[in-house]
Order: structure tokens, then sequence, then C-alpha cells
């Protein structure tokens, strides 16, 4: 396929991008394709009819449920010929777990991950789960989790602390503190790999 895209376009037929220099039109990533073009309804529309021929030869039908139309810079964003999904410059998206996007702001970013940290929030039940559990939910996910997006994007120190709140309202909610009687002192003192804290009564 990369064959046949690089062909069309240096045939004319269809537009890629321009970079030091070079014309590009598809790079290839783990099994999928993302294809540079100049935003044009007539060049996207020679583009679908390039790959046609391809998936019937092949018989690798494209998954139009999964392609995405990304704005980067163009100023019209409409293109009637397109079928699959389109995100529009500056809003969050992910491919293959990392998070993407074309001029997101940075506080955008935050948002978007402290709304991905909520919603795992939400989905546990925190009320019915001792003060111990939800510090091991805390230390074996979470911490991981924030310290995954804190790699792949570019932090500041003050933007770190937006993420204390929900983790401490996690574990010190006042509403929680009934949860604390939900375990026996006999399951609190097992050893740690049975799920116990690895303490015994005379330490208590």
């Amino acid at each position: 396929m990369f064959f046949l895209l690089q062909a069309k376009m240096e045939s004319g037929f269809i537009h890629g991008v321009s970079l030091h220099g070079n014309k590009h039109i598809a790079v290839g990533f783990a099994d999928d394709t993302f294809i540079f073009a100049k935003a044009c309804e007539e060049n996207i529309q020679h583009i679908l009819a390039s790959l046609t021929p391809f998936s019937k030869a092949s018989s690798l039908n494209i998954n139009m449920g999964k392609s995405a139309l990304i704005n980067i810079s163009a100023r019209h964003f409409h293109f009637p010929s397109w079928r699959g999904r389109k995100i529009e410059c500056g809003v969050i998206f992910r491919h293959l777990g990392y998070p993407l996007g074309i001029n997101v702001l940075n506080k955008d970013q935050i948002q978007w991950i402290l709304c991905r940290i909520k919603n795992k929030l939400n989905l546990w039940h925190a009320s019915q789960w001792p003060l111990h559990i939800r510090i091991r939910r805390v230390q074996s996910f979470l911490q991981p989790y924030i310290m995954y997006y804190m790699l792949l994007l570019d932090w500041k120190k003050c933007q770190l602390y937006a993420f204390d709140f929900p983790i401490k309202n996690f574990l010190w909610n006042k509403a929680h503190n009934h949860a604390l009687v939900l375990s026996s002192w006999d399951f609190i003192c097992q050893p740690k790999s049975k799920g116990g804290l690895g303490c015994s009564f005379s330490l208590i």
C-alpha cells in the first residue's frame, strides 16, 4: 500500500505533504497507517479511490469505523466524501493507548487526564473498602497511572498539585469512614501475600 500511495503521489494524482523539501504521504506505525495529505475534498476522494483496488487485490478491507480524519492545520474541515470519524485540531484522542493531539493547550491536557482519573475512581466502590485496600489501590494503580501520563506529556511542577485532591478525597473522604469496620483484624493481620498488612496482634 505504501508503494501504491507513493506512486500515486509522484504521478500527481494525490497530494501529500512536504517536509524539509521531501514529499511524504504515508507512515506505518504498528498495524496502522497514517496518511498525511493535502486537506481538500478532491484529494480525499482520490486517496479513497486509490485504496479501493488495493483492498480488492489484497483482500484487506479498510475499516472506516476505526479510521479517522485528523485536522492539523486546515481552515475548512468539511469533507462530505469522508464517512468516518473526524477529529478537530485541539482535541485529544487516543491511539494504541497514547494520548495524541494537535495544538492542545496544557490546561486541556490536564483536564483530560483528571477526567479519566475521576472516571476510574467513580467506578470503584470506595465506600465498601477499608482504608488499607484504598491505600493499596492508590499505590498499585493510581500512582503508576499518573506517572504514565507524566512521562508522555510535558508537565510543570505546579500542575501536579491538581492530582492531589481526587486522590486525597478517595483516601480520606468522610463518607468512606464507615468502611473501616468491614475488615476484621484477622484479615488485616494476614501475610501480605494473602491481602493483609503482614502485622501481628502483638504489634497493634
